[in-house]
């Protein structure tokens, strides 16, 4: 089995599950999981989503459900004002 050179957040993800069991550790240093936890986490956390609290020397997550529904919401109006200025753009070049 060749063995491929680990990627910024597979390397990142490594350090973070270090004490995890084997299958779980593959799972999250897996390339896209991996990838996937490094960006979506701290946009969570910056976005309200998700806090990140200490219990001594584990980290502890809790998710905002109203405030995950707010940024969805937002997220969805964004979407309909983006299309609606993408149709004016195509409109104006048509004409």
């Amino acid at each position: 089995m060749a063995h491929h050179k680990q990627t910024v957040p597979q390397q990142i993800m490594g350090l973070a599950t270090s004490g995890m069991p084997g299958p779980i550790r593959q799972v999250v240093t897996a390339r896209w999981v991996a990838l996937l936890i490094v960006v979506a986490v701290p946009i969570l956390i910056a976005t309200g989503v998700v806090s990140l609290s200490w219990n001594g020397d584990r980290p502890g997550f809790t998710v905002n459900e109203h405030r995950a529904e707010q940024v969805e919401h937002e997220a969805e109006q964004e979407a309909i004002r983006a299309a609606q200025e993408l149709r004016s753009l195509q409109d104006a070049r048509r004409r």
